[in-house]
């Protein structure tokens, strides 16, 4: 599964149909000189930036970035910049929603900003294609070789698509030019250096903005962190891997407590109903649109609950009840709500980032090597192995090379860090957090003893208490913290 925005917004989309956003305002047109000009926008302010499209090209053409600022309630102490992962996630509608899971204290000391970034939402956007629903449709599970050929034929339509559309835009979408943009906000906000908070792969770009730019930073918070040391595989594996343990603690707790599903063998129960599935798409309703639930937006749908801990167990076993009866739809919506499917078929550009973004940041391996690695991934983590492999299939046929490669983050004089990890994230798993740590020389790792997709904003008062004290006071929590 790929890592995406965290949980406490992805289940209050999928549970409540709440939405995000700026309001119904307009961004102000962007100033070439790097400056903002705010205008109200709902609840919130939003400006845009214009920035080179290459960094390396200064003079050259330029793209637009949205942003968005929720200012400080109280005692000002600067401004807090976060990112919510992804890639291809965007960070305005996190500023309106803020006072969902950021504490009284950092919305009191701090202006909240967030940027859509390049590639993204309302920055300017890469476009690929119309229909998602065929690439998602695919059994990312495949049995046989029209299977197989299927998942390339998805991703070589979703490659050339975002090649004829927006190809100009293409090379300049990597994690690096969007660490480059980073900066350009913080100068524009007129800061000398930088708090940032950034949630799962939100924790790449935080990382390697202090490596870039260790003397612009003053704070750093990174929650649910991705280990920028791992190739493909090794990624895919341990990826597969959090997503199959965090599965397991849901079967198992069905199988103590009951859910409602599987009855006294919940785990036998769910095997069975993924190779129902596999055998015949089920049908679904999902807002009054007849359609059916495959192999593919199945593991999507188990996936998304998933990121929401213990908080998506419910969601999840009514979903699988249902679907064992024979009705897909609610997991469909899971799916959906991952997906970022609106009715009757448009989705939001957050997939096309993600692969515009993602297929830059490090090399993928060919395409006739994706069914071994599936295979070898999947003997270790059989509920996720194949399904997080394949679904990286269009970046093996990705039109434009990466600019990056895996390697370890020092951030060589960087102030103190602080890296946050969950012990059962299911998409950044503990190991990550860990190597992260390692790797920073100025970082300190603090863990967090639950389930779910990264650890701020849960609830938790020890994680809370310990970063908002880092932010506020620049006090760092004592090493070997557990929460």
């Amino acid at each position: 599964m790929a890592s995406r925005v965290f949980a406490v917004l992805l289940l209050c989309a999928v549970a409540t149909a709440c939405q995000g956003g700026s309001g119904d305002g307009e961004a102000t047109a962007p100033r070439p000189d790097g400056s903002l000009d705010w205008e109200a926008c709902g609840d919130v302010d939003c400006a845009t930036l214009a920035v080179p499209r290459d960094h390396a090209d200064p003079g050259g053409p330029t793209l637009d970035l949205a942003l968005a600022r929720r200012e400080a309630g109280g005692d000002r102490l600067g401004v807090l910049l976060l990112n919510p992962g992804g890639p291809g996630a965007g960070g305005v509608p996190l500023v309106a929603d803020a006072t969902a899971y950021l504490s009284e204290a950092l919305l009191d000391r701090f202006d909240i900003v967030s940027w859509d970034p390049r590639g993204v939402g309302e920055s300017t956007p890469i476009d690929c294609v119309d229909d998602l629903d065929s690439f998602f449709a695919a059994d990312r599970s495949p049995d046989d070789a029209e299977e197989v050929d299927e998942n390339i034929d998805a991703a070589r339509r979703l490659a050339a698509g975002c090649a004829e559309r927006s190809g100009e835009l293409l090379p300049h979408l990597s994690s690096r030019a969007t660490v480059q943009d980073m900066d350009a906000i913080r100068a524009a906000l007129g800061e000398e250096q930088l708090n940032y908070l950034g949630y799962s792969y939100g924790t790449y770009l935080g990382a390697l903005y202090a490596d870039r730019y260790p003397d612009r930073v003053r704070a750093v918070v990174l929650d649910g962190a991705v280990d920028p040391s791992l190739g493909f595989e090794d990624l895919t594996r341990d990826q597969s891997l959090g997503f199959d343990r965090a599965l397991n603690a849901f079967l198992d707790a069905c199988e103590r407590d009951g859910c409602g599903f599987g009855g006294s063998d919940p785990h036998r129960a769910y095997g069975q109903l993924l190779t129902q599935i596999d055998a015949e798409a089920l049908p679904a309703d999902v807002g009054g649109e007849v359609r059916t639930l495959g192999p593919g937006e199945a593991d999507l749908g188990v996936a998304t609950a998933l990121y929401s801990g213990t908080a998506g167990w419910d969601l999840l076993g009514a979903a699988l009840t249902d679907a064992a009866r024979g009705d897909g739809s609610q997991l469909l919506r899971l799916s959906d709500a991952y997906t970022g499917r609106r009715p009757g078929g448009q989705y939001s550009n957050e997939n096309e980032a993600f692969y515009g973004i993602g297929c830059l940041d490090a090399p993928a391996p060919a395409v006739d090597e994706l069914a071994a690695i599936a295979s070898r991934v999947g003997e270790v983590a059989p509920a996720f192995g194949a399904s997080t492999t394949w679904l990286s299939a269009p970046c093996s046929v990705w039109p434009v090379p990466p600019d990056g490669a895996p390697a370890p983050v020092r951030a060589a004089d960087a102030p103190p860090i602080v890296v946050l990890g969950t012990t059962n994230d299911p998409a950044t798993p503990l190991e990550w957090a860990q190597s992260l740590a390692q790797q920073m020389e100025s970082a300190t790792l603090v863990v967090y003893q639950g389930e779910g997709h990264t650890a701020y904003g849960r609830g938790d008062a020890c994680i809370d208490h310990a970063v908002d004290q880092y932010l506020v006071e620049l006090r760092v929590p004592d090493e070997g913290t557990v929460c």
